[in-house]
């Protein structure tokens, strides 16, 4: 995602380091769910709740997803399995993103209770994925995160009205590096990224087109904030404050059709291009 720059250029606007915080941000989406091998059932024998807004079982979920500057990847979402969690029958899911010759997967799960669709994905993971890319920067000396678990939570119900909320303290990054610069000498970088969620709701009720086919959608509404502080050897650098306004739409038996992200100067939308 990242090329490996120099100190000159790293974090040459506040944004840079936004976008590396949402790297993790963009996962944080914890649950309270354990797995309990003790109740595990074949496949065969769960019942899953038909409200809920996760992806259906044996069947593949193409996207594709189109960034401001026009560039473009793919996504495949599927249910690996459904296993039983305290009584709950959890889909285990797979996200594979590929563009190009690159390929990412992220293993995540997602369960109904009490109609209230949950969304996991497992903190390793996030951290892993970013700290990696930190390291093309420099030599982390430091890295911290707290506020986690972040619960996102979204009533089964298709109606106008119906709530998507975020339970949790605000997730903070502190990432502190040391990078050479184009005269070889070692810069500290430290980079602190607040992001905090806004609870939302369905607006509208509609039939959205995709390429997939036509479906009857829950239109969500919510957003988050960011907010990033950089500094260079103890010396204050850039700060961005960041508001992200999201659209979701959704539907029970597929999860996500449609949606869109967008920033005072940017927009991400990821739109369901076919189900195999």
């Amino acid at each position: 995602m990242f090329n490996k720059l120099t100190s000159s250029k790293l974090f040459s606007n506040g944004r840079k380091a936004a976008v590396i915080f949402l790297t993790v941000a963009s996962l944080s989406l914890q649950t309270a769910c354990k797995d309990d091998d003790n109740k595990v059932k074949p496949d065969g024998q769960q019942t899953t709740d038909p409200t809920a807004v996760i992806p259906a079982k044996d069947k593949k979920f193409n996207y594709k997803v189109t960034e401001a500057d026009g560039s473009t990847y793919n996504e495949v979402i599927r249910v690996k399995s459904i296993s039983d969690s305290v009584g709950i029958a959890v889909s285990n899911l797979e996200t594979r993103t590929s563009s190009g010759q690159d390929v990412a997967v992220l293993n995540w799960k997602a369960y109904s209770q009490n109609g209230i669709t949950t969304n996991e994905i497992p903190l390793p993971t996030a951290l892993t994925t970013l700290i990696e890319q930190i390291k093309e920067f420099g030599t982390i000396k430091d890295f911290r995160v707290t506020g986690f678990p972040t619960y996102q939570k979204r009533e089964n119900k298709a109606a106008v009205g119906s709530k998507v909320t975020f339970k949790g303290d605000d997730i903070k990054i502190y990432v502190k590096l040391d990078v050479e610069d184009e005269e070889g000498e070692i810069v500290v970088v430290e980079m602190e990224s607040t992001l905090s969620y806004d609870d939302g709701q369905v607006t509208k009720v509609e039939n959205l087109t995709t390429p997939a086919g036509n479906f009857s959608c829950s239109k969500w509404e919510y957003g988050y904030s960011t907010v990033t502080k950089v500094s260079y050897n103890g010396q204050a650098g850039e700060q961005t404050n960041e508001i992200y306004t999201v659209t979701d739409w959704t539907t029970a038996g597929v999860g996500v059709v449609k949606s869109i992200e967008k920033t005072i100067d940017s927009e991400s939308v990821t739109e369901l291009q076919k189900i195999e």
